[in-house]
C-alpha cells in the first residue's frame, strides 16, 4: 500500500476488494463469502479481521450487526474505510495479537488472513480469547490443492490444504465445520494450469488467449456488497464436494464452546 493514498483512493494489489478496482471475479467470490457470514450476525458484537476497504464491514453492519470494528495493519486502508463507507470502529493491529479485550465479542470474521500470519496456531488462540462462550469465528483460505498450480503469491506467508486448515482450527475450537467455495474439476484445472504454464515460459499466452478468443475478466464497477447477485460459480457449499471436484477456498465455521477446551499456542496468552 502506498502510504500517501487516502480519503477515496485505494490501490488494488490483488489482496483486497476496492470499489471499482476489483475484477468482476474476485469480487464475487468476496461479497459471497460476507453473504454467508452475514447469517451469524444479526444483533451481535461483531469483529471484520484484515477488513482492508472496509466493504465487508460495512456490509455486515447493514447486515444488523449490533456493532462491527473492523481490524487491520494498515492505517491508509483504515482512512478509506473511514471516508469511502463512513465506518468509526476501526483500530489498526496485528491478528495474531489482537487489541480487544478476553470474551468481548460474538462472532469473528476472517476472510483471506490466516495464509497471511507467521503461526496460524497463535492467530486462532488470539480468536478463541477474544470470542465469548457460543461465539462464532467464520474463517476462509485459499485452498492448497488448488493454488500449488498457480503463480505463488508474495502476500502469502503459509497456505495449507483443506484437511490442515481444518485440523488447525479444531485443535483450538474443536466444534468446527468446514465449507467450500468456488468448485472445480480438478484434473481439468490442473491440466489447464500446466498448458497455461507451458504457453507462458514459451511466451505464448497472450497469443493463445487471442487465438482462442478468451474473455477477460472485466473489472466490477460495482462499489458495495450486497444480496442482489448470487452466483452459483461462487455460492459456499456444504458439505465439500467429492473428488474430481475441489474448492478453490475452505470456510471453517467454528464455535467457542464451554465444554470444548482450546490448546492455546505455547508462550502466548490464555483463555
Amino acid at each position: 500500500m502506498n502510504p500517501s493514498l487516502s480519503g477515496l483512493e485505494m490501490e488494488y494489489t490483488g489482496e483486497r476488494v476496492v470499489p471499482g478496482a476489483t475484477p468482476e471475479i474476485t469480487f464475487r467470490e468476496s461479497q459471497m463469502r460476507y453473504a454467508f457470514a452475514a447469517q451469524f450476525v444479526r444483533g451481535r458484537r461483531v469483529v471484520d479481521i484484515a477488513s482492508g476497504s472496509g466493504i465487508g464491514t460495512a456490509f455486515l453492519q447493514r447486515a444488523g450487526a449490533q456493532a462491527c470494528i473492523g481490524i487491520d495493519l494498515d492505517h491508509a486502508a483504515l482512512r478509506y474505510a473511514g471516508s469511502r463507507f463512513g465506518l468509526r470502529q476501526l483500530a489498526a493491529c496485528d491478528a495474531s495479537r489482537l487489541c480487544l479485550a478476553p470474551e468481548s465479542v460474538e462472532v469473528m470474521v476472517s476472510f483471506e488472513t490466516i495464509e497471511h500470519v507467521a503461526d496460524p496456531a497463535i492467530f486462532l488462540s488470539e480468536c478463541w480469547r477474544v470470542l465469548c462462550f457460543g461465539g462464532w469465528l467464520i474463517c476462509s483460505t485459499p485452498n492448497r490443492e488448488i493454488t500449488r498450480w498457480d503463480p505463488a503469491n508474495p502476500f502469502h506467508v503459509a497456505e495449507m490444504r483443506t484437511a490442515d486448515f481444518g485440523q488447525s482450527v479444531r485443535n483450538v475450537f474443536r466444534d468446527c465445520r468446514l465449507y467450500g467455495q468456488g468448485a472445480v474439476d480438478y484434473p481439468f484445472y490442473v491440466a489447464r494450469r500446466k498448458i497455461g504454464g507451458t504457453l507462458e515460459r514459451l511466451g505464448l499466452k497472450q497469443w493463445a488467449r487471442r487465438r482462442l478468443r478468451l474473455p477477460v475478466d472485466p473489472v466490477c464497477e460495482e462499489i458495495e456488497f450486497s444480496d442482489a447477485r448470487q452466483d452459483e460459480r461462487f455460492r459456499v457449499l456444504a458439505p465439500l464436494p467429492r473428488w474430481p471436484n475441489k474448492t478453490r477456498y475452505v470456510i471453517a465455521v467454528a464455535r467457542k464452546l464451554k465444554w470444548a477446551t482450546a490448546k492455546p499456542a505455547p508462550g502466548h496468552c490464555r483463555p
